[in-house]
């Protein structure tokens, strides 16, 4: 170990937090670790790349590396000098006023993804080396800020999945994911669509997507510790019983623990408010708020007009202040529903066992009972002298040896075997068949 993973080991409490960070330099990959690595190098340089390792990763890039970008517009089509600059990023992208895709497999994206999502309004990014990013960008106001921060409070405990980031007009929403050793064969083309549907969700209060951010992170076994009973769970959001099709996308490609998941569904509410008939909505909207609405469509902003119209068709989910929950008593519950999930399916196992045990006993029961005439049916199958045939017979000596085996006559059965060898001794491809048996 080289001083640099020294310093980090000593320096991150979570082990599996420092797991991912090292994974990334023993892959020869410094230059790809997580922001989060220069919290917890702080003045410590980075050490220089070995020559061994450059020859590795430039090997590894030759020879399979994948990376997917994605850009997506969402309110609208970019402007001018959104295009200009998304077209300036590539020369090769598939670019247009509503999408920016690339794919690598060699050299890398020049541009600012910052910068692209001041003019987009999501992002998705899978690489094979085992990271994949979510961001969701939003007009300041939409999303208020206050709402994210109770999601953000992970600590030293955390490899952060979910980050918030504001700049001067536009505030971002990241979730990002690195797995260990990365993966093999993966696609990223599709799943941004899959996914943006979050973006709509939280501009209408529905934190849903906040808290299994947060939960990606959670770990129940790292919180048995009684001194860290004092730190509390963030709100626990409504509805986590009954997942859109957007965040079961999300929990695919940044998975939580599922027992986690189920013991704050119990917890949660158990549905979302019903929505507001769309005529309630504009019977609610002031003569120029109905004007304003109407020269935008006049202008060609349609489409923006329509989500604005749906999204007050859902009532303003309230930030759930409900019983106030500790970590460790959380993780305990998904510990004892994980225990629970455990013995049920360890029992199912042992029930599944014991139901194919008895079908096969009565299988061979059944064989036994019929051995005379599949003893009978063997020489007509020898007859044919064809390997298809061959391998029917040596079935049905195989079934007839268990079956004898289970009435206890096993002697018997080879009694007959032997019968059967000395009869077809002229037949090798017959007698490799059956020479285990």
């Amino acid at each position: 170990m080289d001083a640099w993973s020294a310093r980090l080991r000593a320096r991150s409490r979570s082990p599996r937090r420092l797991r991912s960070l090292l994974s990334w330099f023993d892959r020869g990959q410094r230059h790809r670790a997580p922001k989060k690595l220069l919290s917890l190098g702080g003045h410590l340089k980075h050490p220089e790349p070995r020559a061994q390792d450059s020859l590795l990763l430039r090997e590894k890039r030759r020879h399979g590396e994948y990376q997917y970008y994605e850009f997506a517009a969402i309110d609208g089509p970019i402007s001018d000098e959104g295009l200009r600059y998304a077209q300036g990023c590539s020369s090769r992208a598939n670019v247009s006023r509503v999408r920016w895709q690339n794919t690598y497999s060699f050299g890398d994206f020049h541009g600012s993804v910052d910068t692209l999502l001041k003019y987009y309004d999501a992002h998705f990014y899978i690489a094979n080396w085992g990271t994949v990013r979510l961001g969701l960008a939003f007009p300041k106001g939409a999303i208020a800020p206050e709402a994210i921060q109770p999601y953000l409070r992970g600590g030293e405990r955390y490899e952060e999945t979910l980050t918030f980031k504001e700049t001067r007009d536009r505030c971002i929403v990241w979730w990002e994911r690195n797995e260990e050793g990365g993966w093999g064969w993966t696609e990223g083309e599709g799943i941004i669509d899959q996914l943006i549907g979050v973006r709509e969700e939280l501009m209408r209060g529905d934190y849903r997507g906040l808290f299994l951010g947060w939960l990606a992170d959670f770990d129940p076994d790292e919180w048995r510790d009684p001194r860290d009973g004092a730190v509390p769970m963030p709100p626990i959001s409504a509805g986590l019983d009954n997942l859109s099709p957007a965040l079961a996308a999300l929990i695919e490609q940044f998975p939580v623990d599922a027992d986690a998941l189920a013991v704050a569904a119990g917890l949660s509410q158990a549905t979302t408010p019903e929505r507001v008939p769309i005529a309630a909505v504009l019977d609610r909207l002031s003569a120029s708020e109905m004007r304003a609405l109407l020269a935008r469509v006049a202008e060609g902003s349609g489409s923006g007009v329509m989500k604005e119209l749906s999204r007050l068709t859902h009532p303003r989910v309230q930030i759930p202040v409900g019983r106030a929950v500790k970590c460790v008593d959380f993780a305990a519950k998904a510990i004892e529903a994980r225990e629970l999930r455990q013995a049920r399916e360890a029992e199912a196992a042992a029930a599944e066992r014991q139901r194919k045990a008895e079908q096969l006993r009565q299988h061979l029961a059944s064989v036994m009972q019929r051995a005379g005439a599949i003893w009978s049916g063997l020489d007509p199958l020898m007859d044919q002298k064809i390997a298809s045939a061959y391998d029917q017979a040596a079935a049905q000596l195989q079934e007839l040896g268990r079956a004898y085996a289970q009435a206890g006559d096993a002697a018997g059965f080879q009694q007959k075997l032997d019968a059967f060898r000395r009869r077809y001794s002229n037949r090798p491809a017959m007698l490799r068949r059956i020479e285990k048996l």
